[in-house]
């Protein structure tokens, strides 16, 4: 090929092109890197490339290119491994992000067969705009795990959302079907709620379901859901445990509240809690069956003189 048109080639190709010998002094400054360092090839040509720019990494750098003449073999940079080489400003907007151009680099042999002088060549490419799309995805990546994980949780009292519980306790249905394991589900519900919103406010209400929740919420396992299922009623899943243990730890939580005050505006607030409690059987068709089976044991608490805890029995 004739020089001239190697020449050009080079010149007009959108990737920089660097070409230094030994010494590091450029031969080769292509219209790429003219135009993002606002630098003519006249004014670096036969300069030492530290000196023209003394910001460069000078000992990665000098590393990545002795490599290059000693052991005649390419080496490689991604903007991920290091953002830019040169500190190209790349004219995007910034939101956040570096302020100049990211880059591959792509260091290469070159020997020039009638002098068998040696060189090294410097391929930059302009990474910016696909940099700038992976940072955006990652960030709508985050935003969208973040909104998920809001989407789990009800907004007054921060305690899982019913969708959420109907979720998990869904898949531990299925799983202790297959094999065997106990679970249980415990439907509660704060006695005379009403009392309270009417005596001391729908704000003070609001503050003995976020106490409520706390307490319970403190006291149960992080494999354990405890949800808002309506209102003042709320529904726990105590996973992969016996039923023995499932009652000792409802009827804990519920002397632990009965024990403690709510606080709204220096107004001491008590209040009880009545539960009912299912447990687990093969013999189940879904979880349905437990949610309401719950149900008739909460009732039973309630018409029993609540702050108690009842277990579901078939005959009732």
């Amino acid at each position: 090929m004739n020089n001239n048109i190697l020449a050009k080639v080079i010149q007009d190709l959108n990737v920089g092109i660097v070409v230094v010998d030994s010494s590091y002094h450029v031969i080769v400054w292509n219209q790429f890197m003219e135009k993002h360092s606002n630098i003519k090839r006249e004014a670096v040509t036969g300069k030492e490339l530290f000196e023209s720019f003394p910001y460069l990494p000078k000992d990665w750098l000098d590393l990545k290119l002795r490599s290059v003449f000693m052991l005649k073999n390419f080496s490689f940079t991604t903007w991920k491994q290091r953002p830019y080489l040169f500190k190209f400003y790349h004219h995007r907007p910034i939101t956040g992000s570096s302020e100049f151009m990211y880059q591959d680099c792509v260091f290469l042999p070159v020997l020039d067969t009638e002098t068998s002088a040696n060189y090294a060549c410097i391929v930059v490419q302009d990474m910016t705009d696909i940099a700038l799309y992976e940072q955006k995805l990652e960030e709508l990546k985050e935003i969208n795990e973040t909104l998920q994980q809001l989407s789990q949780y009800d907004v007054l009292t921060s305690a899982f959302n019913r969708r959420y519980f109907e979720t998990q306790v869904e898949k531990e249905f299925s799983k202790s079907k297959r094999h065997g394991n106990d679970f249980a589900v415990v439907l509660l519900d704060i006695d005379f709620f009403k009392k309270v919103n009417d005596t001391y406010g729908h704000p003070a209400g609001d503050e003995v379901l976020k106490h409520v929740v706390k307490i319970a919420s403190n006291m149960l396992r992080t494999s354990d859901v405890f949800a808002r299922y309506g209102g003042e009623e709320f529904i726990m899943l105590l996973t992969e445990t016996k039923f023995e243990n499932a009652q000792i730890v409802s009827d804990r939580i519920r002397q632990r509240i009965e024990e403690s005050v709510a606080v709204y505006k220096n107004q001491e607030i008590k209040v009880t809690i009545s539960l009912g409690l299912s447990r687990f059987r093969p013999t189940l068709k879904d979880y349905l069956q437990l949610v309401n089976e719950a149900d008739v044991a909460l009732y039973k608490s309630k018409t029993e003189g609540r702050n108690r805890l009842s277990i579901y029995k078939e005959e009732d």
